[in-house]
């Protein structure tokens, strides 16, 4: 064998031994095509699955990292309390101005309504304004000791003749207590003789007396009935009288229209029926006027 290798190379072996371990080793012959796979055959494992379909238009989502953490939701830092406070003061400011800005332009409106009403009054051949409709209505009992308090007496025309200045007085009603014998005159009854010749209708009841030598004469429910059957002829209701156990009628005739002003001594009224009434009138402001 070795005399062979010596008669292709044409040297000794030993001489070409470094030769041949120097030369390149011959490349591999190339790797046998594989055959196609067949309809449901299975292809090794290392194949890739086929992407899929993209929809056209849709943007391409980039691949989610291995490992990635799920990105959370950023907690809106909370707003600092003097921040708050300053927004809600100027919420306030601006609700402020608002409202003033609304109150001048009622005050210019309600001036140009009187603003009108003077011209049309002043109109030649416009028919006058009808002048509102009255009734007065006194509890004498009531009002007449509460003026004893004072030591004040009234003269009760000159006071009918104040609260009608300038409007229609339609009926003046007295409601007073009397003595229980009917023998005994008006003109005697400390809580009747007063309205008498003065304008007004005097309505009595008798006082009553209880066994423990008491005496009483509630008007309350004469004069409520007398004034909610007057109510469609007048515009105004004048209540003489500071009891607290009227309000609930104040209410009542107020509900239907009517307009309410309560009259009475300011320090012997009860305070419900004053905030009830749409005006209240204290009879020691005016005493000048309607002095006995």
């Amino acid at each position: 064998m070795a005399a062979i290798v010596e008669e292709v190379l044409g040297q000794p072996l030993e001489s070409a031994a470094p030769a041949l371990a120097a030369a390149p080793a011959p490349a591999p012959s190339p790797a046998r095509t594989a055959p196609a796979k067949r309809d449901g055959a299975e292809g090794p494992a290392s194949a890739k699955a086929p992407a899929p379909p993209v929809e056209a238009g849709a943007p391409a989502k980039p691949p989610a990292e291995a490992g990635a953490p799920a990105k959370k939701e950023r907690t809106p830092a909370p707003v600092p309390a003097e921040k708050q406070l300053s927004q809600l003061a100027h919420e306030i400011s601006t609700l402020t101005r608002t409202l003033e800005t609304q109150a001048a332009q009622l005050a210019q409106l309600v001036r140009v309504q009187e603003d009108l009403a003077r011209r049309v009054a002043h109109t030649p051949g416009a028919a006058p304004a009808p002048a509102p409709r009255i009734g007065v209505f006194v509890d004498a009992a009531n009002i007449e000791l509460a003026l004893d308090r004072l030591k004040h007496r009234v003269n009760w025309r000159k006071m009918l003749d104040y609260l009608s200045e300038g409007r229609q007085l339609v009926r003046a009603v007295a409601y007073s207590p009397v003595h229980e014998d009917p023998g005994v005159s008006l003109e005697t009854q400390r809580f009747a003789e007063p309205f008498l010749d003065n304008g007004f209708r005097v309505v009595t009841k008798p006082f009553k007396r209880f066994s423990d030598g008491t005496i009483k004469a509630n008007v309350d429910i004469e004069m409520a009935l007398d004034i909610m059957e007057m109510l469609d002829r007048l515009d105004v209701v004048v209540l003489v009288s500071g009891d607290g156990d009227f309000e609930r009628l104040v209410e009542v005739v107020q509900a239907k229209g009517v307009r309410v002003e309560v009259v009475a001594v300011g320090s012997s009224t009860a305070s419900n029926l004053r905030h009830a009434a749409d005006r209240f009138i204290d009879i020691q402001s005016i005493l000048q006027k309607i002095r006995a």
